[in-house]
């Protein structure tokens, strides 16, 4: 089939064109012929290799740089511009210039947009891919998506681990499971192997009253084995109080033989390296958005055969079924240290265990899976 994306959002290294990209490889490999659509006048700052075919009513909106005023207006003006770009949509695909259009990172917004345009009556399929949809935006959701009930050819698909529509009566609505996120150009070795120290890394932009690097160095410190395991921080502070409590740290404990900082943010492929370049990932994730929403990295990690340490509000659901790493209370920096020590002096016994839960993991969360979901 030729199927068209239709990308209306811009980002620097950010996690849509990655989603992209991923979706539009699987396409290829199945046999589909995928097509990029995108609003007039528009690029992405990458190149997937595919035809680009422009659907009018205005260039993409971005939102970078702009204030908390700017940004409501620019809001406003992308939910119009988002009209006319579906109704443009819609006049492709009356003439049938594509067999289906898929929509990767859509919101409730879209649905929004939807019932304003023609292209609400589509004659071909047309999917919209929600990321999860959280309590707070929930009945927002199946308001819009109630309105979608008589539209034959608008398919609703939310990637999620859990149910939380089971009583809400909308047969419109269906699950599917997230892919893993395997980067373009990283090379992965599936087999886990040994060695010391081992390597955990800890990435991720840096806000003060967020995340507790600095407890959870001490934590790591504190269990005493400085050779058989190192902890890589990245210090990338996003505002200037971030910046110098992130000095603070740095300098706190820049004298430590198993503690290494990674300066600034990293981006691209440089990001990818990165997260291949360490044995474990620790993802100290405390959002209730992550109870409903799935990870990125924790994705990333899975297909790059990486086992975790994390906690219970982190997408609970993956350790559940599958062992790939250990959950840990970061609320309590004593119980944080006792589960890092049991984890660390256990990891080489442990291996089999979580080689056996990736390889189930990557199977279950396969891109080929996730596509023939999609299109079902």
């Amino acid at each position: 089939m030729r199927i068209a994306i239709l990308e209306t959002v811009k980002t620097t290294g950010g996690f849509e064109q990655e989603f992209d990209r991923l979706i539009i490889r699987e396409l290829q490999k199945q046999g589909h012929d995928p097509i990029l659509y995108l609003p007039e006048n528009s690029s992405l700052p990458v190149d997937f290799g595919i035809p680009i075919d422009y659907v009018q009513g205005g260039e993409i909106v971005d939102y970078e740089g702009a204030g908390r005023i700017k940004k409501i207006w620019l809001s406003i003006q992308r939910e119009k511009r988002r009209i006319k770009w579906f109704d443009s949509a819609y006049e492709k695909a009356c003439r049938h210039e594509v067999d289906a259009i898929i929509l990767t990172t859509a919101t409730y917004r879209y649905l929004r947009s939807l019932h304003k345009s023609k292209l609400k009556n589509s004659p071909i399929p047309v999917i919209f891919i929600f990321l999860g949809v959280n309590p707070q935006e929930k009945p927002k959701f199946l308001e819009q998506a109630r309105k979608c009930q008589s539209y034959t050819n608008i398919k609703l698909k939310v990637t999620t681990l859990r149910d939380d529509f089971k009583d809400d009566n909308i047969p419109k609505i269906e699950l599917i499971k997230p892919p893993v996120l395997l980067p373009e150009g990283i090379e992965v070795n599936p087999v886990l192997t040994y060695r010391e120290p081992i390597r955990i890394g800890f990435f991720g932009h840096y806000r003060k009253g967020e995340k507790d690097v600095d407890g959870i160095i001490h934590a790591f410190l504190q269990c005493n084995l400085n050779h058989k395991a190192e902890l890589i921080v990245q210090a990338a502070p996003t505002g200037p109080d971030d910046r110098k409590d992130m000095d603070r740290i740095v300098q706190k404990y820049k004298t430590e033989p198993s503690i290494q900082f990674i300066k600034g943010k990293v981006f691209g492929k440089a990001w990818y390296n990165l997260l291949q370049s360490v044995d474990v990932l620790f993802l100290p994730y405390s959002n209730p958005r992550y109870l409903y929403n799935w990870s990125a990295v924790y994705f990333n990690a899975i297909a790059l055969y990486k086992p975790v340490l994390t906690t219970s509000i982190l997408n609970p659901e993956v350790l559940q079924e599958y062992r790939i790493g250990k959950e840990v209370n970061i609320e309590s920096l004593d119980t944080l240290t006792k589960q890092m020590h049991d984890f660390l002096v256990n990891y080489k016994q442990s291996l089999s265990i979580y080689q056996e839960s990736l390889n189930r993991a990557n199977e279950d969360f396969s891109t080929q899976m996730f596509i023939k979901n999609l299109l079902k």
